[in-house]
C-alpha cells in the first residue's frame, strides 16, 4: 500500500503548529490587499476609524466609491456610543419582559438584535419576505353544469348581476321563438353563421334578396343617424365619414346599374348599423323585432362569402357591431365567444401589428390602428364584466394609438374620449387584468400597488362631469351633446368613481383614499371588502381591510348617484343602457352589507344611497329585467332599516331578532365572484333551444310584473315573510346629501358623503384570514326560484 504524501512528514512539528494556530488577515485587509498585524482590531482598521467591525466585517462604498466609515472617528465614537446604549436598553427589556412572559418580546427578534451591527460591504442579502398567503382570498367564480351538460362560468370579477343569473338559471330558460318577418331562403344562412362556406352558385342572388330587404334611402338614413347619435359613441369600429363614403353611398347609389361590385361584408356592416339604429331609436320600442330582423340579414350576408376563408376589415367590423349589438339586446353567450372569434380574424390579418411598417396608405393605416383599439377596449372591458380572461396579449401589440393628445389653453393635456379609453385599455387595465383578476390570486399589497396606479390614470377636462369627482362648477358655456354627455358619464362610470377634494374623514382613519376610484376598484376591492365582513362582522372598519371597505363604498355611493344622474337627464337612452344598472345591481350589494351595521359612520349615507339604487330599479318601465332584482333590493333595504330601528332604543322593537350576520356574508360572498359550483337540473325532457339565436329572443318586451304581485315573490318565501311583517320606515330627511342635477347651463353641487367619525386606528396584518367559500356556499338558497 502506497505511503500517504505527506506520511512521512511530523504533524506535531512547530513549524506546522505555528501556522494552523496563527490568525488569519482581517477582511478588510484582505479586501485591500494589506499587511495585517492580526492583533484585533488590527491597527489598519484601528487608524482608519473602522475597529468596530474588525476583523469579520469589510466598509461599505458610498457615493464616488467612498467608504462610509473612513476617517469619522468622531461619527464612530457617537455610534459605539447609541450601540453601547442599545444593548443596555435590550438587556434591560429582556429582563423586563421575563418576569411576565416566557416568550421573547416582539422588539428582541432576531433581525432587529442585527440593527446596531455595523455597516459591512458584503452583507447577506437580506431574505425576501415570502407572500401573506393569508391575504389571498378565495375567490374562483361561479361555474354552473346542468344535467345536459350545459356549462358556464363567470370568474371573480364578473358583475353580480350575471352571477345570480348563474344561481338561479335564469338564461338557460326557454324563450318563445319569434318568425323571421324575411323570405324562407334566407334564415338558413343566419343560423349558418359563422361556419357558412362560400357559395358560388346563388350567392349573387342571395345578395340581391339582401339588397332588395333594404329599407328605402331615407329610412336607412335615419337609423343610421341614430346609430352615431345613440350608440357610436361607445364603439365606433368604423366612423362615420368612412361609412357613407365606402357602405351607405356605393349600396344606395341611386345610379348603380349593378350589385356586383357590392360586397356581402359591407354589407353586413350596413344591416348591423341599421339593426343598432334601430335598437337605441327611442321613437320604437326598446326590444324592436325590426331591430332582430336587420341583426339577422346582417348574419345572413356575412354568411354568403366565408369569413373564416376571406377575412376583411369589413367582416371585422361587422363582427364587432353584433357583439355591440349583443351589448345593447343584454344577449349575454354569444357575444362572449364572437369577440374570440374576432380578435383571431384581427390576428389574421395583421391588424396587431403597426400598419405604419409596412409603409400602407396613411388612411388604411389609421383605420387599421382604430379598429385594432376598439376591438382592443372592447374585449378588455367585456373580460371585466364577465370575470374572464382578455384574448389580447398586449406584449403581441405593436400597432400605435390612431388618435393624439392636445395641450389646451390652460396648459392641461386634452384628448378624445376614443383616445381616452384606447389608453385606459391598454395602459392601465391591461395590468388589472393580469395582476389581480389572473389566475393566481393577488395579495392585498398586489392589490394596493394596483390600487394607487389606476387612481394615478389621467383624465381630461373635457372628460369630467360637473358635479362629480371634484369637477368644477363653472357653468359649460353650451348645451353638450348626447354624445359627449354619454361619453363624460361612461368615463367617469369606468375611471374616476368618488373623487372628491373635500376629505369626509380619510385622514383620520389612516388611510389615504385621495384622488378617486373607478368601477374597476369597485371589482378590485370587493373580494377583500368581503374578508373584511367576516373578519370583523359588527365593524369591517376594524379589519385590516379597511382600505378595501373605504374603496368599495366611496365606489358604490357614487356610481349610484352618477347614474342616478344620468337617469334624470336622459331617463329613456339610460334605461337601454341596461349595463350601468348591472353595475348599480352590484355596488347595492355592497352597500346593503354596510347599511345594516348602524353602529359604523357610513351606515346612514349607504342605507340613503341604498334606497335611491332601489327607486331608480322601480323607475325602469321595462319589469321584465327588474322583477329578478327588485325583491332582492327590497330585502336589504328592509334589514337595514329594521337595524335602524332596532339601534334606536325609543323605537327598538324586542320581538325582533339582530340581523343574521353569516346570512349577510353569505349574500355579498356568493354575489361578490365567490368560488362555487352551482348545479342546475331539468325542467323537462326536451332539448332547450339556445337563447343566442335572434328568432328565440322575445319580439316584444314581456308584459310587465307588478313587484307586489305573487309571481314577483315566487321562490322569494323568505323574503315575502319578511315583506310582510315589516313595517314601512322612511329616510330622515337631510341625513344625506343628495344630488339633484340641474340644467346642464347652470351650476351644480358638489356630489358628497356622510362625513366618517373614525377615530385613528392601528391595523393589524398578523390575523388570519377566514375562508369565504364555506359562506359562498350557502347563500343559493336566499334568491334561487
Amino acid at each position: 500500500m502506497p505511503s500517504l504524501p505527506y506520511a512521512s512528514q511530523d504533524a506535531s512539528s512547530p513549524r506546522h503548529k505555528r501556522r494552523s494556530t496563527a490568525a488569519l488577515s482581517c477582511a478588510e485587509c484582505r479586501r485591500l490587499k494589506l499587511k495585517c498585524s492580526r492583533v484585533f482590531p488590527c491597527s489598519n482598521c484601528v487608524k482608519k476609524g473602522c475597529g468596530a467591525i474588525c476583523p469579520d466585517g469589510s466598509l461599505t462604498t458610498g457615493k464616488g466609491n467612498r467608504f462610509v466609515l473612513a476617517n469619522t472617528e468622531v461619527l464612530h465614537d457617537k455610534i459605539g456610543e447609541l450601540a453601547t446604549r442599545v444593548r443596555q436598553l435590550e438587556d434591560g427589556l429582556a429582563q423586563s419582559h421575563a418576569l411576565h412572559s416566557l416568550q421573547p418580546h416582539p422588539l428582541l427578534a432576531q433581525e432587529l438584535l442585527n440593527i446596531k451591527r455595523p455597516l459591512e460591504r458584503n452583507a447577506p442579502p437580506a431574505p425576501e419576505k415570502p407572500e401573506a398567503q393569508n391575504e389571498v382570498v378565495d375567490a374562483m367564480g361561479s361555474l354552473s353544469i346542468s344535467d345536459g351538460g350545459r356549462s358556464k362560468f363567470f370568474g371573480q370579477a364578473a358583475n353580480s348581476w350575471y352571477l345570480l343569473k348563474n344561481e338561479t338559471a335564469s338564461g338557460d330558460e326557454d324563450e318563445p321563438e319569434a318568425e323571421p318577418g324575411v323570405p324562407t331562403d334566407v334564415p338558413w344562412l343566419a343560423y349558418a353563421f359563422p361556419f357558412a362556406t362560400n357559395i358560388s352558385k346563388t350567392g349573387r342572388d342571395l345578395r340581391v334578396s339582401l339588397i332588395n330587404l333594404l329599407p328605402r334611402t331615407s329610412v336607412a338614413q335615419h337609423f343610421c343617424e341614430i346609430y352615431y347619435r345613440h350608440a357610436a359613441w361607445m364603439y365606433t369600429p368604423i366612423n362615420e365619414s368612412d361609412f357613407y363614403e365606402t357602405i351607405f353611398g356605393p349600396i344606395y347609389d341611386p345610379n348603380a346599374t349593378s350589385y356586383d361590385s357590392v360586397s356581402c361584408h359591407n354589407l353586413s356592416v350596413l344591416y348591423m348599423v341599421l339593426a343598432l339604429g334601430t335598437l337605441v331609436d327611442l321613437e320604437m320600442p326598446a326590444h324592436s323585432p325590426e331591430a332582430t330582423e336587420y341583426y339577422q340579414l346582417a348574419r345572413a350576408a356575412l354568411s354568403i362569402d366565408s369569413i373564416l376563408e376571406g377575412p376583411s376589415i369589413a367582416a371585422i367590423q361587422s363582427l364587432l357591431l353584433m357583439c355591440h349589438f349583443m351589448f345593447w339586446a343584454d344577449i349575454e353567450g354569444p357575444r362572449w365567444v364572437l369577440m374570440g372569434l374576432v380578435v383571431k380574424l384581427a390576428h389574421s390579418i395583421g391588424l396587431h401589428r403597426d400598419s405604419g411598417k409596412w409603409k400602407l396608405d396613411p388612411d388604411e393605416t389609421y383605420r387599421r390602428r382604430c379598429l385594432l383599439y376598439e376591438i382592443y377596449t372592447y374585449d378588455s372591458w367585456q373580460s371585466l364584466t364577465f370575470g374572464r380572461p382578455p384574448s389580447f396579449a398586449l406584449s403581441h401589440i405593436d400597432a400605435k394609438l390612431p388618435h393624439q393628445t392636445t395641450i389646451n389653453m390652460s396648459g392641461d393635456v386634452e384628448m378624445s374620449f376614443a383616445a381616452w379609453k384606447h389608453g385606459w385599455a391598454s395602459k392601465c387595465l391591461s395590468f388589472v387584468h393580469d395582476q389581480v383578476f389572473g389566475a393566481r390570486a393577488p395579495t392585498y399589497r398586489t392589490v394596493q400597488e394596483l390600487d394607487q396606479k389606476v387612481r394615478a390614470y389621467y383624465i381630461p377636462p373635457s372628460l369630467q362631469v360637473p358635479g362629480f369627482g371634484g369637477a368644477k362648477l363653472t357653468a359649460e358655456p353650451l348645451q353638450p351633446t348626447i354624445e359627449l354627455t354619454m361619453q363624460k358619464y361612461c368615463s367617469f362610470a369606468i375611471k374616476e368613481i368618488g373623487k372628491d377634494e373635500r376629505s369626509w374623514g380619510r385622514a383620520r382613519v389612516g388611510i389615504r383614499l385621495t384622488d378617486h376610484t373607478s368601477i374597476a376598484l369597485f371589482y378590485m376591492h370587493r373580494g377583500f371588502f368581503a374578508q373584511a365582513l367576516e373578519e370583523n362582522p359588527q365593524d369591517p372598519m376594524g379589519s385590516r381591510y379597511a382600505p378595501s371597505v373605504l374603496a368599495a363604498y366611496t365606489s358604490a355611493c357614487t356610481f349610484v348617484g352618477l347614474i342616478e344622474s344620468l337617469f334624470k337627464q336622459h331617463p329613456d337612452l339610460t334605461e337601454r343602457l341596461w349595463f350601468y344598472f348591472m353595475h348599480v345591481f352590484s355596488c347595492a350589494i355592497v352597500l346593503g352589507a354596510i347599511a345594516v351595521k348602524p353602529q359604523m359612520a357610513l351606515a346612514p349615507s349607504a342605507l340613503s344611497h341604498l334606497d335611491s339604487a332601489y327607486i331608480l330599479f322601480e323607475r325602469v318601465s321595462d319589469r321584465a329585467r327588474t322583477a329578478q332584482i327588485l325583491p332582492i333590493l327590497y330585502k336589504l333595504k328592509a334589514r337595514a332599516h329594521e337595524a335602524l330601528s332596532s339601534s334606536n332604543p325609543h323605537h327598538a322593537d324586542p320581538t325582533r331578532s339582530a340581523p343574521n350576520v353569516k346570512t349577510e356574508v353569505d349574500e355579498l360572498a356568493v354575489l361578490g365572484g365567490g368560488t362555487r359550483l352551482v348545479t342546475h337540473r331539468a325542467t323537462s325532457s326536451t332539448p332547450s333551444r339556445s337563447t343566442s339565436d335572434p328568432a328565440s329572443q322575445p319580439a316584444s318586451p314581456s308584459p310587465p310584473i307588478p313587484v307586489e304581485s305573487p309571481h314577483a315573490w315566487q321562490g322569494f318565501t323568505h323574503i315575502q315573510h319578511d315583506y310582510n311583517d315589516f313595517p314601512q320606515y322612511s329616510i330622515a330627511p337631510g341625513s344625506v346629501p343628495t344630488y339633484d342635477p340641474p340644467p346642464m347651463t347652470t351650476s351644480v353641487e358638489y356630489y358628497e358623503y356622510a362625513p366618517v367619525a373614525y377615530g385613528q386606528e392601528e391595523m393589524s396584518n398578523t390575523s388570519p384570514a377566514a375562508d369565504l367559500s364555506y359562506s359562498w356556499q350557502n347563500f343559493v338558497s336566499q334568491f334561487k326560484s
